[in-house]
């Protein structure tokens, strides 16, 4: 399969190791694993910078079904030898990281989303006169805003 049948079996299990699951974990396994694992050893947090960058690959190895049939089958070695169409070289290990902590849902969708991400706008400051009353009771109060964006078919 993919063009690699003379292939050599080898240790298949490193990956999983590393993230604390089975062979056979499903995705919401794999993904409490990583986030957990990511959240102790991130170097922000005292971990060691080259084990957050192992399990950040061992995530996105695993986290693919392409991906993780190849490791699978073959080992970590077909991976680094382009055995698959996605190279893995360049990875950030990051990416995967900062995707949990985003203001959209990781879990969603195919489970491929290298698409193009929304950049933030700039934070809206607004001052706005409240008494300490209000500030003690909780009271709401609505704010409109208008803003301009560009037009989508014609970027006007």
């Amino acid at each position: 399969m993919f063009g690699r049948g003379a292939a050599k079996k080898s240790d298949n299990t490193k990956y999983y190791k590393l993230l604390g699951v089975s062979k056979y974990a499903l995705q919401d396994d794999l993904e409490n694993a990583y986030r957990k694992a990511a959240i102790k050893n991130h170097p922000d947090n005292g971990g060691d910078p080259e084990k957050f960058k192992n399990i950040s690959q061992a995530y996105e190895v695993l986290s693919d079904p392409e991906k993780r049939e190849l490791y699978d089958q073959y080992g970590e070695d077909t991976l680094k030898e382009g055995g698959f169409s996605g190279g893995g070289g360049g990875h950030d290990p990051f990416d995967n990281f900062s995707s949990f902590f985003s203001d959209s849902s990781p879990f969603g969708g195919s489970g491929s989303s290298r698409g193009r991400r929304q950049r933030r706008g700039e934070d809206v400051i607004y001052p706005l006169k409240v008494t300490l009353e209000d500030l003690y009771n909780g009271k709401c109060k609505n704010l409109s805003l208008s803003r301009n964006i560009l037009c989508s078919k014609c970027n006007g």
